[in-house]
């Protein structure tokens, strides 16, 4: 949701308040700004999706015309899942054994790559492939960026964010999964040289072709 209005969040925020809806004099009672106002910031809003609506007849004149929140919208506020994740692997961790973990990443790691197939596949130079994979990786909330793109040097994606820094201290297994998944969506061997988990103040992944 970044990029809107202050009165727009407003609005976002107060039908998230209000699953019946609002109408456009309550909206702009709310905002304290004029009816004419409080449209055009609604126009804003739905033009972005995040907005359905509802008339309803009654009465002589016009429909009465709601406001609701479209699902897109309930996407788009912030959800905090980090904390039972970490629960969630950390159980894992203690109840299965490192073996048994290790392979249950990199299980996801496949099927999380798998279902990202057709992004990776479309990329017409190396170059544009480990842009992708970057991308996706921040899509994922690694904040990724690729150092080095030349693989005659050897391709290096740095990540300064640990998705689940906590428990990969005490079970470093976890990291199978980040270095499964570029794998997969790249091709190309893995290695893992720099890890936030063990110390390090960046995931650093470094990536050959297949054999060299």
């Amino acid at each position: 949701m970044r990029g809107l209005h202050e009165n727009q969040r407003k609005i976002l925020d107060y039908l998230l308040d209000h699953p019946e809806g609002a109408t456009l004099d309550e909206l702009a009672s709310h905002l304290g700004i004029t009816k004419t106002a409080a449209k055009e910031h609604l126009i804003k809003v739905e033009n972005l999706g995040y907005l359905k609506f509802v008339d309803s007849k009654g009465g002589v004149g016009r429909p009465r015309r709601r406001y609701l929140l479209s699902q897109d919208a309930h996407d788009a506020f912030p959800k905090q899942y980090s904390w039972l994740s970490n629960v969630l692997l950390e159980l894992l961790a203690d109840d299965l054994g490192q073996d048994r973990v290790a392979r249950i990443m990199k299980d996801l790691a496949d099927k999380v790559a798998g279902s990202m197939a057709d992004k990776f596949k479309g990329a017409k130079s190396h170059v544009e492939l480990l842009s992708q994979v970057t991308k996706t990786l921040n899509d994922l909330g690694y904040r990724a960026s690729l150092k080095q793109s030349d693989l005659r040097k050897g391709a290096v994606i740095e990540a300064t964010n640990c998705v689940y820094h906590t428990v990969a201290k005490e079970h470093p297994e976890l990291c199978g999964f980040d270095i499964r998944f570029i794998e997969n969506a790249s091709g190309m061997d893995v290695k893992l040289e720099t890890c936030i988990a063990r110390g390090g103040s960046v995931c650093r992944f470094c990536l050959k072709k297949k054999g060299s």
